[in-house]
């Protein structure tokens, strides 16, 4: 997968689909120049480390922080103590090449927790013929199911909101159906009933 890509759509999710008006701003506004420094993978994660930590400084002691999870530079020096070095003048400054090995590790697959998987819920195999077998290349639905027997296919998922505005489609859909009906139709048909009448 490219990065820099992955990271293009990032920023035009972020431009058109993302909720917060003032995240969407200042994240716009550090993305400026994008294209101009991001050539690799590796530039887009450090890009997005730099976007991050530039978010935590500025949002750290604000009001909405979460005193569980205060805004510190990630990561610190107990997580990674060779992403920090000291210069000549005593300052600490970041090691970035370190930095990058670092999330690279974090971030692997490896490293990944599967909530469901980590709840008790496992790829089911698909259904058929009212058995469970699983098809000849080995393959497992994407559905995750907690019981087994409760595996239908072809679930569809839709929440309470999804339902209501189909059903407020269909009345809707109805209703000019109906409109149209009562305006086109019943006219023709009391035009011919008229005339039928007069010929008699």
């Amino acid at each position: 997968m490219n990065a820099v890509e992955v990271l293009l759509a990032v920023r035009g999710y972020i431009k058109h689909f993302f909720g917060c008006e003032e995240c969407r701003k200042n994240f716009l506004r550090g993305a400026a120049h994008l294209d101009d420094v991001v050539f690799s993978d590796k530039d887009a994660v450090l890009f997005l480390w730099r976007s991050h930590n530039r978010a935590n400084h500025w949002l750290r002691r604000d009001v909405t922080e979460d005193p569980q999870h205060p805004k510190v530079q990630f990561p610190n020096l107990s997580q990674c103590p060779t992403c920090h070095k000291t210069s000549a003048n005593g300052s600490v400054v970041w090691e970035e090449d370190s930095v990058y090995e670092f999330l690279q590790s974090m971030y692997s697959g490896a490293s990944i927790v599967r909530d469901s998987e980590s709840v008790g819920m496992h790829p089911v195999p698909f259904r058929w013929e009212n058995s469970y077998r699983p098809p000849e290349d080995g393959t497992y639905a994407v559905n995750f199911v907690s019981v087994v027997t409760a595996y239908v296919p072809n679930i569809i998922n839709a929440t309470r909101l999804d339902v209501s505005l189909c059903l407020a489609f269909y009345i809707l859909c109805t209703g000019l159906m109906g409109l149209l009906y009562w305006r086109f139709c019943r006219p023709c048909r009391s035009r011919k009933n008229s005339s039928s009448f007069s010929l008699v």
